[in-house]
């Protein structure tokens, strides 16, 4: 069965001595690492368009979809040039109304206030060959909140981007990583192609496309701990054996 890793990274960057969440910080030098590594085993990084794309052709060997939340500048200044060395690919998930400003919805908890491409800055990652998504319009929990309120959020995130950008979105990441079966059938009205979760796993070619596990790239581990989860078939035999 076709499958896919999915991969999800958040601040390319060194992690502040005082930062609560260092696990969302890859260094500059790890993440380098990790991708002259995953070269020399013969995996490409991917966008999800691409990945999708082969995954429902079932020719996904020797791809890694690489995904960033939250659109941060250092995604562009530092994540981007290190992947077209590279020759990699990847997809990132903007919250539509934080272009230039910073990350207000967890500022406080990481005690951190991380700036945010610019509209300038996103033009620069689609030139370098990369993918936008929608995080939605300000990263707000979505199960709860009203319904039509809930479709707003996703919907003209959507409508924002492609009229400022003039490129398709076609793809979505739940803020937080949370939803529900009401918050999915919200994403499909809006015409999303996919949408991708925080919940563990590889994606097979079975899977909604709606609720797509990705492998959280964890910043306070080493390379090999990396490789286990994204380069051997241990996340695909975790699933397997995963009560149902």
């Amino acid at each position: 069965m076709s499958a896919l890793p999915i991969l999800c990274y958040h601040n390319v960057a060194s992690a502040p001595k005082e930062a609560r969440f260092k696990l969302l910080y890859v260094s500059p030098e790890s993440f380098e690492r990790q991708l002259w590594t995953l070269r020399r085993l013969g995996l490409r990084g991917v966008s999800m368009g691409e990945g999708l794309a082969r995954l429902g052709n079932g020719t996904t060997q020797g791809c890694v979809a690489f995904t960033f939340d939250d659109g941060y500048a250092d995604t562009v200044t530092t994540a981007a040039p290190l992947m077209k060395r590279y020759g990699f690919a990847a997809t990132c998930y903007v919250v539509s109304s934080g272009l230039g400003t910073f990350n207000r919805w967890d500022a406080e908890y990481l005690g951190e206030r991380k700036p945010l491409m610019n509209r300038a800055q996103l033009g620069e990652w689609i030139a370098a060959g990369m993918e936008v998504g929608s995080h939605s319009v300000s990263h707000q929990r979505l199960q709860e909140l009203p319904q039509h309120a809930a479709l707003e959020e996703i919907a003209e995130s959507r409508s924002a981007l492609r009229n400022m950008l003039g490129v398709p979105i076609e793809h979505f990441a739940y803020p937080f990583g949370q939803f529900s079966a009401e918050t999915v059938a919200l994403v499909r009205r809006a015409g999303y192609a996919s949408a991708v979760t925080v919940l563990r796993g590889v994606a097979q070619e079975c899977d909604d496309r709606l609720r797509l596990p990705r492998i959280l790239v964890n910043g306070e581990r080493g390379l090999w701990h990396y490789l286990l989860h994204v380069a051997t078939p241990y996340e695909r035999l975790r699933r397997r054996r995963r009560p149902p």
